[in-house]
C-alpha cells in the first residue's frame, strides 16, 4: 500500500464524518483553535521530522510515495501531520460539546 492510498483509506474518511458532525461548531469560529494548532504542529514536527531522515534514523520507501518533497519529507508525511491533527482536533472538540 502507498502511504498516499493509506491517508485515503484511514484517516480521511473520520476525518470526513467528525468534521460533517461538527461543522457548525466550525463555522461559528471553532476553526481558529484548530488553525492555531496546524500551524504549532507543522513548526514543530517538520523540522523533528526533516533532521531524523537526514539524519537516518528512518526514511520513505520511494516505491510508496509520490516523489514530491518539501524539506526533505514527502509530501505524504506532510499532509498527515495536518490530516491528523484536523481529525483529532474536530474528534476532541466535537466530545466537549462543539458539535452543530
Amino acid at each position: 500500500m502507498t502511504y498516499a492510498g493509506f491517508l485515503l483509506l484511514f484517516v480521511v474518511p473520520p476525518l470526513v464524518i467528525a468534521a460533517l458532525g461538527c461543522r457548525g461548531a466550525l463555522r461559528r469560529g471553532g476553526w481558529r483553535p484548530i488553525a492555531a494548532l496546524l500551524v504549532i504542529v507543522y513548526a514543530t514536527a517538520t523540522p523533528w521530522d526533516s533532521a531524523a531522515v537526514a539524519g537516518g534514523l528512518w526514511g520513505f520507501d520511494p516505491q510508496r510515495i509520490l516523489g514530491v518533497r518539501l524539506f526533505g519529507l514527502p509530501i505524504e508525511e506532510l499532509s498527515f501531520f495536518g490530516l491528523q491533527t484536523l481529525l483529532t482536533s474536530i474528534w476532541v472538540r466535537h466530545r466537549l460539546g462543539g458539535a452543530s
